[in-house]
C-alpha cells in the first residue's frame, strides 16, 4: 500500500495550491484595473500634448514644425505628425496615413480614437476658424502594458508571500499544534500511562472539532484505565485460583497415584494369591505323606504354579520398567511382518488369517523391542477373543503414522472400555491372563508420543488405533526393521 504524505506536507501542497489559484485570479483582476487606468492616465497625456503641440505649430512658421515636433516628441510618445486638411503629410512621423482626419475639421474639437497600434489623439492646428492642419499624437500599448505587468508582478509576488506567511502561521496555529498535542497524548497512552489527559487549558485554544476529539481521546484514556484495573483484579483472582487449582490437581495425582497402587496391589495379590494358595495345599499333603507317584505330580503341578507367578512378576516387571534407549527408524509393515511370525504358531492363531494392509511407506521414530511387543501383545489380545481374522494397517499420513489393528472376535462390552488398559484388568477366566498386556500398549504409546484409540461391539470386534508423529527420517539412525 502506497504510504500517504504526511500532514506537513498535505497542508502545504494545498496552501500552494490555494496561492497559485488567489494569485491567478488577483493578477487578472488586478491587470483589468490597472490596465484600464493607465489607459485612461494615457489618453489624458496624449490629448495634453496633442493640444500644446497644437498651439506651438499655430505660432510657429511651417518650416520650422519639424523641429517642433523633435522637441516635444519623447517619453511614451509613440507618433506625432502634422497633417493638411485634406490628409496630406505636412510633418513628423507618417504611420497611420490621414485617414479619419476629416472630423476633426468639422468639429473642431480634440478626437481620440483606438488604432491597432495603440490611442491616437488628433488636434486642431490654427485659430477659431477653419483648422490648418491637424496634429496626431499616438501612444503605443507596449507603453501601458509594460507598467501594467510590472505592477501585476509584483502585486503577485506580494500577495504570494501574505498568503503563504498568514496560511502557515493559520495552519500551525488551527490545526498542526492541536495534532500534535493529540498525537503526544495518544503515543502516551499508547505506552500505558492511561492517566494521560489533555487539559481543558489546553483544549481551550483549539477548535471545536478538535476539544471534541481531546474528550473523546480522555473517555478513552478513562476507560482503558478501567479496563486495566478491572484486567489487573482479575489476573490476580485467576492466579489465586490457578494456585488453588494446582494445589487441588496434585492432591488428585496423589490419590491417583495411591489409588492406582492399591489396584496394582489388590491385582497382583490376586494374580499371587490362587498359586500360592494351590502350591500351599500341594506341600500340605507332601508334609502329611503320600505315594511316591503323586508325591512326583505335586511337586510338578507346584512348579507349573512357580512359573505361573514368574510370569506374572516378569510381566509387571515389563510393565513397570522405564528403559531409555536411543530413537531409531522402525518401518512398521516390517515390524508387523516380523510380530506375525513371533505369534503364528501359538494356539490361539492356528485357524486364524493374519492380514496386513500398508498405505505409503510407514516409519515411526521408536524402540524397537518395545514397539514390537506392544504389537505382540494386541495380536495376542484379538487370538484371545477367538477372531478368525486379524488384520493390521500401516499408514503413512501427512503429519501423523497410524497403527491399526482389528479383529472380529467378540467384542469388548461398553462397559469395560474404559477399564481395559488398566494394569490386572482382564475379562478372562483365572489363570488365563495378567490383565497387563494392553496396559503395556498403553505404556508403550505414552513413551513414543502416540496416542491410543480403541472402539468395539460385542459379537463385531474390536479396534486398536495408535496414532504416532510422524519423524524426520533423515536424522534418525536406521533400525533392523527399517529397511
Amino acid at each position: 500500500m502506497r504510504r500517504r504524505p504526511g500532514l506537513w506536507a498535505e497542508i502545504g501542497l494545498n496552501l500552494a495550491l490555494l496561492t497559485v489559484l488567489v494569485s491567478v485570479l488577483d493578477a487578472g483582476v488586478l491587470y483589468l484595473v490597472t490596465r484600464s487606468v493607465l489607459l485612461e492616465a494615457t489618453t489624458s497625456v496624449a490629448e495634453g500634448s496633442a493640444i500644446v503641440v497644437a498651439r506651438d505649430l499655430s505660432t510657429t512658421p511651417r518650416r520650422e514644425w519639424d523641429q517642433v515636433l523633435a522637441s516635444h516628441k519623447r517619453g511614451r510618445i509613440g507618433e506625432l505628425t502634422v497633417y493638411s486638411p485634406t490628409g496630406e503629410h505636412l510633418a513628423g512621423d507618417d504611420v497611420d496615413g490621414g485617414d479619419g482626419i476629416s472630423g476633426v475639421f468639422v468639429s473642431r474639437e480634440v478626437t481620440t480614437e483606438s488604432t491597432m497600434y495603440g490611442t491616437r489623439v488628433l488636434a486642431p492646428v490654427g485659430g477659431p476658424g477653419r483648422p490648418s492642419a491637424v496634429v496626431a499624437v499616438r501612444m503605443d500599448q507596449g507603453s501601458v502594458s509594460g507598467p501594467v505587468w510590472t505592477v501585476i508582478g509584483l502585486h503577485a509576488v506580494l500577495s504570494a508571500c501574505a498568503i503563504v506567511l498568514f496560511g502557515f502561521f493559520l495552519f500551525r496555529r488551527t490545526v498542526l499544534a492541536p495534532v500534535a498535542r493529540l498525537r503526544a497524548g495518544t503515543e502516551r497512552i499508547a505506552a500505558g500511562a492511561f492517566q494521560t489527559r489533555i487539559t481543558d487549558q489546553d483544549s481551550a485554544e483549539f477548535a471545536q472539532e478538535f476539544s471534541a476529539l481531546a474528550l473523546a481521546l480522555n473517555a478513552l484514556a478513562e476507560a482503558l484505565g478501567g479496563y486495566r484495573s478491572r484486567t489487573d483484579d482479575q489476573l490476580r483472582q485467576l492466579t489465586q485460583a490457578n494456585a488453588e487449582l494446582q494445589r487441588a490437581q496434585e492432591a488428585l495425582l496423589r490419590s491417583e497415584k495411591l489409588a492406582s497402587v492399591g489396584r496394582l496391589a489388590a491385582g497382583l495379590a490376586h494374580e499371587l494369591g490362587n498359586p500360592l494358595t494351590a502350591i500351599r495345599a500341594y506341600m500340605e499333603l507332601l508334609v502329611d505323606g503320600v505315594d511316591p507317584a503323586l508325591g512326583a505330580e505335586l511337586v510338578g503341578r507346584s512348579r507349573v504354579e512357580v512359573e505361573r507367578m514368574h510370569g506374572i512378576l516378569r510381566s509387571l516387571l515389563d510393565f513397570a520398567r522405564m528403559e531409555s534407549r536411543d530413537l531409531e527408524a522402525v518401518r512398521l509393515d516390517h515390524l508387523a511382518e516380523d510380530a506375525f511370525r513371533t505369534v503364528r504358531h501359538q494356539p490361539a492363531f492356528r485357524d486364524a488369517t493374519l492380514e496386513l494392509h500398508v498405505e505409503g511407506e510407514p516409519v515411526v521414530a521408536g524402540d524397537e523391542s518395545k514397539l514390537r511387543q506392544a504389537l505382540v501383545n494386541l495380536l495376542l489380545n484379538a487370538g484371545s477373543a477367538g477372531a478368525r481374522t486379524v488384520r493390521v494397517r500401516a499408514v503413512q499420513g501427512a503429519t501423523t503414522v497410524e497403527l491399526g489393528v482389528e479383529d472380529d472376535g467378540q467384542g469388548i462390552p461398553e462397559e469395560n472400555l474404559g477399564r481395559i488398559l488398566e494394569p490386572f484388568f482382564t475379562t478372562r477366566p483365572p489363570g488365563e491372563g495378567t490383565g497387563l498386556g494392553l496396559a503395556i500398549v498403553h505404556r508403550v504409546a505414552e513413551e513414543h508420543g502416540a496416542s491410543i484409540a480403541v472402539e468395539s461391539r460385542v459379537g463385531e470386534g474390536t479396534r486398536f488405533r495408535l496414532t504416532f508423529p510422524s519423524p524426520d527420517v533423515a536424522t534418525l539412525p536406521k533400525g533392523s526393521l527399517s529397511t
